[in-house]
């Protein structure tokens, strides 16, 4: 929204504006044309919905970090309104788990390693039945890693696993 007002004091040349349309991020491309980004921690809702809504929110680690989310309520359409999370790492995407009903996803906290760029989650609703919509908490963790630290041998710096580690798997 541009809003230019002027009162009748004084006149001039006005004004010149140039603009420029921009697409969405590639993360929302074939998703939604829009979206809301987030980082570090916080709790997405949605609900109650409308039909034929499609929105995205990505969330994001300003670190490397895992991202921890956690369903707290749950509640679309059985058959045509979903919730997905997609993998995205800059380039490409790919589906983690989708979700639809009224229980709370099988796993009510889930843990996924982020080793690239986020991940977007995509609500879409059909054109019939309205529900009340879902809760989840998001929260960037400290990147698991199975790495003890550097070890030195003869001057160069060596990093591993910890042998302990392999010999009991």
């Amino acid at each position: 929204l541009i809003y230019f007002q002027s009162d009748s004091s004084n006149t001039g040349n006005g004004f010149s504006l140039n603009y420029q349309c921009t697409p969405p991020p590639a993360h929302f491309d074939g998703y939604c044309a829009s979206g809301i980004e987030v980082t570090e921690s916080g709790t997405l809702s949605h609900g109650p919905y409308g039909d034929n809504e499609a929105l995205c929110w990505f969330v994001s680690c300003d670190s490397p970090s895992d991202i921890q989310l956690g369903f707290t309520s749950f509640d679309t359409e059985v058959c045509c309104d979903t919730v997905q999370v997609i993998a995205f790492d800059g380039s490409t995407h790919s589906i983690a788990v989708s979700y639809s009903g009224t229980s709370l996803p099988p796993s009510s906290s889930m843990t996924m390693a982020n080793s690239q760029s986020g991940y977007l989650i995509h609500f879409k609703s059909d054109g019939s039945a309205s529900k009340n919509g879902f809760s989840l908490n998001y929260q960037c963790t400290q990147k698991s890693s199975r790495f003890d630290g550097d070890c030195v041998a003869g001057g160069e710096v060596l990093t591993g696993v910890r042998l302990s580690d392999l010999l009991s798997e």
